[in-house]
């Protein structure tokens, strides 16, 4: 477990997962331009005018200078104001948060104080259903004031309107999501809780992901303040990250036990077998590296990998993946993975490798898109 931030150094060819979320077109920054320093993998650019956008680890402009200012990127998140307006944007420059704003402060979990005018609201970054329409508005703009206060030693946010105000312990947040149905409220994102293992730099492809699997409580460092990226996954490691995101997603106590006895994974291949995610018997060895097909069947039997919606058309993807076809091992659940926008595959032409072995960084990111709605990629 880890501190702050930290400053980096290169790119893998594992980047099949950021490649793909930077499908826009790139170019190389013009003369003048000023790369700042990087953090998730992009760097702020800014022009001779004094604009702002984003610039990737080779220097090219990936996100369009078009911005009077904006925020390094965090948890996938870069905060952006243009023509005077605030919104939010993610990592291939797509809106998550209209530039519409005159304040955007993150309270946690996705939810934002936003200010229009002299109104005040809270904004959800992921759209959920109210009244029968598509919304982000989680409290109405109709109060005077928003604000982030300690009352009795508990963070809470307060909301007035005239001489009444409304009060909403932040430990309150999560349940209230749920019950509004917003997508991922499960797994809330926490405000300032980052990482910093020696091992993940900012520059690598993976230090968004191994940000938010961290920031999420999926995943952890291995020790000595590392995380290992480039290590395998093991079968043990991969049933004990989908029992405990089965356990979230259910709601149940599992993910808050400690691992106890002399074989550590024992209590999270039970759950997976209770849970319908494997069978008994269909592991013998748990201590050898889990396949990229294993790992795709294990994520998607789980309820969360059930249940999340297909944003990618299947006719396209089976016939995009080249090297998949129907009737191999876990091939169903592999194109639902596509399908649902939790791989994009290991190079441009969406190549999966399904016997090749899948490293820690790699499992961040496949267990990061599956909590978080609005990492989930649009192949098309």
């Amino acid at each position: 477990m880890a501190g702050v931030r930290k400053y980096f150094v290169r790119i893998g060819t594992a980047a099949l997962l950021l490649a793909a979320l930077l499908a826009v077109s790139a170019a190389a920054a013009p003369p003048g331009v000023t790369i700042w320093g990087y953090q998730e993998g992009l760097a702020k650019a800014q022009g001779p005018d004094g604009s702002f956008g984003y610039a990737n680890v080779n220097g090219d402009i990936v996100i369009p200078i078009q911005y009077t200012d904006v925020l390094d990127f965090t948890l996938g998140l870069g905060q952006v104001r243009l023509g005077g307006k605030l919104g939010v944007i993610r990592q291939d420059g797509k809106y998550l948060l209209q530039p519409e704003y005159d304040t955007l402060i993150h309270i946690n979990a996705g939810l934002y104080i936003a200010q229009k005018g002299t109104r005040y609201g809270v904004v959800s970054l992921l759209p959920f259903s109210k009244n029968g329409q598509s919304t982000q508005i989680f409290y109405d703009f109709i109060y005077d004031s928003a604000s982030l206060v300690q009352l009795g030693g508990v963070d809470t946010l307060v909301l007035a309107q005239g001489q009444s105000r409304t009060v909403v312990p932040l430990y309150q947040i999560t349940q209230l999501m749920l019950e509004r149905q917003v997508p991922s409220a499960r797994f809330p994102l926490r405000r300032g809780l980052l990482p910093d293992f020696s091992d993940v730099t900012a520059r690598d492809w993976f230090d968004l992901w191994v940000d938010l699997a961290y920031n999420l409580e999926l995943m952890e460092g291995t020790g000595n303040n590392r995380f290992q990226p480039h290590n395998t996954l093991t079968v043990a490691e991969a049933l004990r990250l989908a029992a405990c995101m089965e356990s979230r997603h259910r709601g149940d106590s599992f993910h808050n036990q400690p691992v106890t006895g002399s074989v550590w994974y024992r209590s999270s291949v039970d759950y997976c077998i209770a849970s319908g995610i494997i069978r008994n018997g269909e592991f013998t060895r748990y201590d050898r590296p889990v396949t990229r097909a294993e790992m795709a069947k294990i994520f998607s039997a789980t309820s969360l990998g059930r249940s999340i919606p297909v944003i990618n058309d299947m006719g396209r993807v089976k016939a995009a993946v080249p090297d998949v076809k129907a009737g191999d091992y876990a091939a169903d659940a592999i194109y639902a993975l596509y399908a649902k926008g939790i791989i994009a595959g290991s190079d441009a032409s969406y190549t999966f490798r399904p016997k090749a072995t899948l490293t820690r960084a790699e499992a961040a990111a496949m267990a990061a898109r599956m909590a978080r709605a609005e990492q989930r990629l649009s192949l098309w």
